[in-house]
């Protein structure tokens, strides 16, 4: 059967969308989805992202444009959504939302780190040890690190 936009609305447009149904419309909804996140309205965005990261690594595409998107409501759930997503493929993802100027982002972002995370990954997470200006960034990133290193 195919998806059409109106079906993904339909899934999306509630307060509290039943992403578990939602993903019943499989990789055909993920066109609708990357149209979603490029919109004008942040929360549909946010739902969208989500929702595309349930539905398997063909969602990276997605998930990245959503990471680059100017309200930082949506660059959060792109931060959350990496975790559905197998970490070789939105490492770079991760490392740039780590970086984000929005605190709330690369606090979300940290806690999308893989429990083994890559030599790039690990280097941005010195480097936000290092450098960050937030307390709360640098404070996860040694924890994160030290627990990589158990």
């Amino acid at each position: 059967m195919p998806v059409d936009m109106n079906d993904v609305r339909a899934a999306l447009e509630r307060d509290e969308p039943d992403y578990r149904q939602a993903q019943q419309l499989g990789s055909e909804a993920l066109p609708h989805l990357a149209a979603l996140v490029r919109g004008d309205d942040p929360m549909l965005a946010a739902k969208a992202v989500y929702l595309a990261s349930l539905l398997g690594h063909e969602a990276v595409k997605v998930v990245a444009d959503a990471a680059s998107h100017p309200d930082p409501t949506v660059r959060v759930a792109a931060a959350a959504a990496t975790r559905h997503l197998p970490a070789p493929a939105v490492t770079d993802i991760v490392i740039g939302l780590t970086a984000d100027a929005d605190s709330g982002v690369a606090r979300v972002a940290l806690k999308s780190v893989p429990e083994h995370p890559s030599v790039e990954l690990r280097g941005q997470l010195q480097d936000l040890q290092r450098t960050s200006k937030n307390p709360d960034v640098r404070e996860l990133a040694t924890r994160i690190l030290t627990d990589s290193d158990a």
